[in-house]
C-alpha cells in the first residue's frame, strides 16, 4: 500500500486508496466494495456540484458532472484546495450506506466536514428523534 499525500488526490484510485484508510477497511477481505466506493465518489461529486458548481465549470463543452465506472488510474479533475473534501464526501456516503447504528454519527461528522471544506461554513447539524414536550408547546 503505498501513501497518499494531499496533493496526490489525482486518480479514481488514489481517492479510493485514500478513502479505505479513513475507514479503516485496508486489509483483505474489505468490508467496503471498489464498486461501493465507487459510488460514494459519483454521489460526492453531484453532491460537491450542488454546493459549489463553480468547481465544475472547467470544460465548457461539459455541463454535468464526471462520472467513473471502473477504480483505476482515470484522472478526477477538482481543484487541489477541494481534493480533501472529496475524501470526506466519499467516506461519509459509504459510511451512510452501511448498516450499523454506530457510523451514523461518523458519517455526519464526515459529512459535515466535507460541506465546509467545500463551502466554508458550518452546517446545520443533523440531529433526529422525537422533539422534547418542552418544544411542542
Amino acid at each position: 500500500m503505498r501513501i497518499i499525500t494531499a496533493s496526490a488526490l489525482e486518480t479514481v484510485e488514489d481517492y479510493i486508496e485514500d478513502a479505505r484508510i479513513l475507514l479503516q477497511d485496508v486489509i483483505a477481505p474489505q468490508r467496503y466494495d471498489d464498486q461501493s466506493l465507487l459510488t460514494s465518489l459519483n454521489v460526492t461529486l453531484m453532491e460537491a456540484r450542488r454546493l459549489r458548481p463553480d468547481l465544475f465549470v472547467y470544460n465548457p463543452d461539459f455541463d454535468g458532472v464526471p462520472g467513473f465506472n471502473t477504480v483505476d488510474t482515470s484522472p478526477v479533475d477538482i481543484e487541489q484546495p477541494f481534493r480533501l473534501a472529496l475524501v470526506y464526501g466519499l467516506v461519509s456516503h459509504a459510511l451512510a450506506r452501511d448498516q450499523e447504528d454506530v457510523q451514523d454519527s461518523r458519517a455526519a461528522t464526515f459529512m459535515q466536514t466535507f460541506v465546509y471544506m467545500l463551502t466554508g461554513k458550518q452546517p446545520i447539524p443533523i440531529q433526529g428523534g422525537t422533539p422534547s414536550a418542552q418544544k411542542r408547546e
